[in-house]
């Protein structure tokens, strides 16, 4: 068999090698942050969402029926292209140096498989004025900011998901009671919200657990310890998105119900992809991961926000 041919061949064979690797290591949209999001499957370059304002509640039938008019509200999430890739020397391939290169293809899976949860960390604190990324402008489906203190439902203006305070008990109480107090549209019926989820960044990790995983807590230094009434009432989850800037940001969410605060779609799964073009030039195989997907925001309420700043 002559030395192009067997370079060929073991091209090939490494390619498909690399494929293998790449498809055991992508663990797709499987981190705990991603609870806060409602799955959803695209089947087009974008997908309309459409919030309904609440059902009359019921009254008793002394005249004629009252009928409320049901409110459309909608969005449209349009899926994004997403890449990255890296460039291996053809030698390292002829020369069997496989064991250098695979390592790398694993990363490119690793670094795919955590991009939607990066997105969802950066969709929260971008929620506060829409300045984190580019592919979002931070606004919930009424047209305010995700964490704002004016958003508006039905006619019901003035309604708040959002905070200042550093993470500690008292605030966290706090936060809790305005997200259960919020009603629907009519003022008449709870939401029926209980927030379950504490997303916090590794600075706050301690306190957060002290609040909801202690069993007894110390309200003053020089106080006895009591019951800790808030243990268990939430998970916690330690997102190292939130550091820097952003290290006292923290979140509050409900997450039990089908539709989530966030919202992630998908168009096309992270798929592993070669190119030959710059070998004749540069000697050079180009792996890559190609995907196209979208994360949103769903409804507000559901999620409580704060920076920390107080």
């Amino acid at each position: 068999m002559g030395k192009r041919l067997v370079d060929n061949a073991k091209i090939a064979a490494a390619q498909i090698g690399f494929q293998t690797v790449f498809n055991g290591a992508l663990k797709w949209a499987e981190e705990p942050i991603m609870q806060l999001s409602m799955p959803v499957t695209s089947t087009g370059s974008e997908e309309q969402y459409k919030w309904l304002g609440s059902v009359p509640g019921m009254e008793r039938w002394l005249d004629d029926r009252k009928m409320s008019n049901l409110r459309a509200e909608s969005f449209t999430l349009e899926n994004l292209d997403w890449s990255n890739g890296l460039r291996v020397d053809k030698n390292d391939i002829l020369d069997d140096k496989l064991g250098m290169v695979e390592p790398r293809i694993r990363e490119l899976a690793n670094v795919a498989s955590k991009h939607p949860g990066k997105m969802l960390a950066d969709l929260l604190v971008n929620g506060f004025d829409g300045t984190v990324v580019d592919w979002s402008d931070g606004k919930s489906y009424d047209g305010k900011y995700f964490f704002a203190a004016d958003h508006v439902e039905g006619d019901a203006t003035g309604l708040d998901n959002v905070g200042t305070p550093a993470l500690a008990y008292d605030d966290y109480q706090a936060a809790r009671i305005e997200m259960m107090s919020l009603t629907d549209e009519s003022g008449d019926y709870p939401l029926d919200i209980n927030p379950n989820l504490l997303v916090v960044g590794p600075s706050n990790e301690r306190t957060a657990l002290e609040i909801v995983k202690a069993g007894l807590r110390n309200p003053a230094s020089d106080a006895a310890s009591i019951d800790n009434v808030y243990k268990g009432s939430a998970d916690v989850i330690v997102s190292q998105r939130l550091v820097g800037t952003y290290a006292n940001y923290w979140f509050l969410a409900d997450v039990s119900k089908a539709i989530k605060p966030l919202i992630f779609q998908t168009r096309e799964r992270p798929t592993f992809t070669t190119d030959e073009s710059d070998m004749f030039k540069r000697k050079e195989m180009h792996y890559g991961v190609d995907g196209r997907y979208a994360a949103g925001y769903g409804m507000w309420q559901l999620a409580w926000g704060s920076d920390g700043t107080t």
